[in-house]
């Protein structure tokens, strides 16, 4: 009984150890081109936090036909109804206006429809579903739940949210990691990739891009 005591012991160390591993070493982390992005199929989410989410397949657009409107700040959403995606939008839409002065667009996409317009108010942009999930790869990288739950920094993020007072729910596929794009002159100028749940985007860096690849910085 001891052995398997101790066997378990170090089943659960290991798997500790793996799991709070960097991500990129576990599940890889490598970024999209601006080229790949631009191919993407989105389609408006329409309807009011009070309204069930709509789609319109004769609104789909090309994302490289945004990209031709100037610069664009694009947030992946891991998942719309999760506390820290909520708490990562509202961060980035501290930063709209100053999007808007240099000329930049800031948008969403989500790979899911379900609890689209509930995040819409902590984002001040235009959120499209990307179907296809092109914005989450080429290589997708999908946290698998029990590497997700013995992480450490998955409970300090969610602490973090909590004590700055945002809330959510456990509704929908969150396993898909999500990223910030910031794509101007036909580039990806600037790329944050989720590394777990919660692992935002630097808002000093995000600010240090909006200043160097805004209109100004051109």
């Amino acid at each position: 009984m001891a052995l398997i005591g101790y066997g378990a012991f170090a089943a659960l160390g290991g798997a500790l150890i793996y799991a709070n591993l960097p991500t990129r070493l576990t599940i890889g982390a490598v970024a999209p081109t601006a080229s790949y992005l631009a191919k993407a199929k989105l389609v408006p989410v329409r309807g009011n936090p009070e309204e069930p989410e709509k789609i319109d397949k004769s609104e789909e657009i090309e994302a490289s036909k945004i990209f031709e409107k100037g610069p664009t700040m694009v947030m992946a959403v891991r998942r719309p109804g999760c506390l820290l995606c909520r708490k990562e939008a509202k961060e980035l839409s501290t930063l709209q206006p100053e999007m808007e002065k240099n000329g930049i667009r800031l948008i969403a996409v989500v790979h899911e429809k379900r609890g689209v317009n509930a995040f819409k108010p902590y984002f001040k942009g235009d959120v499209y579903f990307d179907e296809d999930k092109h914005f989450y790869g080429p290589n997708q990288r999908w946290l698998p739940i029990w590497m997700g739950v013995l992480r450490f920094g998955t409970y300090l993020n969610v602490w973090n949210s909590k004590k700055a007072g945002f809330d959510g729910n456990l509704h929908g596929e969150g396993r898909l990691l999500g990223g910030v794009y910031l794509i101007a002159d036909g580039e990806l100028q600037y790329a944050h990739l989720e590394k777990e749940w919660g692992d935002a985007a630097n808002i000093d860096e995000v600010t240090q891009a909006i200043h160097k690849f805004g209109k100004k910085g051109n």
